[in-house]
């Protein structure tokens, strides 16, 4: 991890600029579950602040679940199972054994998709009441940089971050695990469904919305917009799903 190339955050004070930009890092998974970050001291002299900003940093991220702090043994990330406790492990086999089962892929993509419709629009309401400035500051990013951004791959991950961060900002760990889990299972729909410019810049405009109702606490407007933008997405995956599945031989051919 290259701790100086960091992205700041402006317009926040210090601690909350550090904060944010440790959360994207680890949302982004720069750093990963297990991974053990500089002490305090360290972090104080990578950023050039004082180590009460480094410590009221990382105690924003530790009340999130982000991390755990445990004296001797240092700050490490923590994943996302272990956010929610023995209720978050049970959803993570819960998930897991559906995900295994014999549907094919377009069933199971409806069935996914069909979950994300009923869950995100009411997280990005109750993420909307409890939004706090870091947490637009984070978002805000994420939507310009979405708005820039060419490359598919790139696009795509961005869009799991910005899903992800809006769960993460209900500040419910159970939430946050459970769009975490439907984020692995459906990637590589993500991607098939932003494929086209023209797909992309749709998938930015509706999240400008969302960000938008998010900043301004309009719980009715984000969970409007947020399944106005589930239900496009279901479609166009649905849609790019079918097209490549391969198509049954006609009998005269068999």
């Amino acid at each position: 991890m290259e701790w100086s190339s960091m992205r700041r955050s402006p317009a926040l004070s210090v601690p909350d600029r550090l904060a944010v930009d440790l959360e994207r890092l680890i949302l982004e998974g720069e750093l990963k579950p297990g991974d053990r970050l500089p002490t305090e001291q360290e972090l104080g002299q990578l950023f050039g602040v004082s180590r009460v900003s480094i410590r009221q940093a990382l105690h924003q991220l530790d009340a999130r679940g982000l991390i755990d702090r445990k004296p001797g043994r240092g700050t490490i990330v923590r994943s996302a199972a272990s956010r929610g406790g023995q209720a978050g492990t049970a959803l993570t086999t819960l998930l897991s054994s559906a995900a295994n089962g014999t549907a094919n892929g377009t069933t199971e993509l409806a069935r996914i998709m069909e979950l994300r419709a009923i869950i995100e629009p009411p997280i990005a309401a109750l993420a909307a009441e409890r939004l706090t400035q870091g947490d637009a500051e984070q978002l805000r990013g994420l939507v310009e940089e979405m708005e820039r951004e060419t490359d598919l791959e790139r696009y795509a991950e961005l869009d799991r971050i910005f899903h992800q961060a809006i769960s993460q900002y209900t500040h419910n760990p159970l939430l946050a695990q459970l769009t975490d889990l439907i984020a692995t299972e459906i990637a590589p729909s993500r991607r098939r469904s932003v494929q086209s410019p023209e797909r992309r810049a749709a998938s930015s405009l509706a999240h400008r919305r969302i960000f938008e109702a998010l900043a301004e606490h309009d719980a009715l407007r984000a969970e409007t917009e947020a399944r106005a933008h589930v239900e496009s997405v279901l479609r166009e995956a649905l849609r790019a799903a079918a097209s490549t599945e391969p198509q049954p031989i006609p009998k005269e051919q068999e």
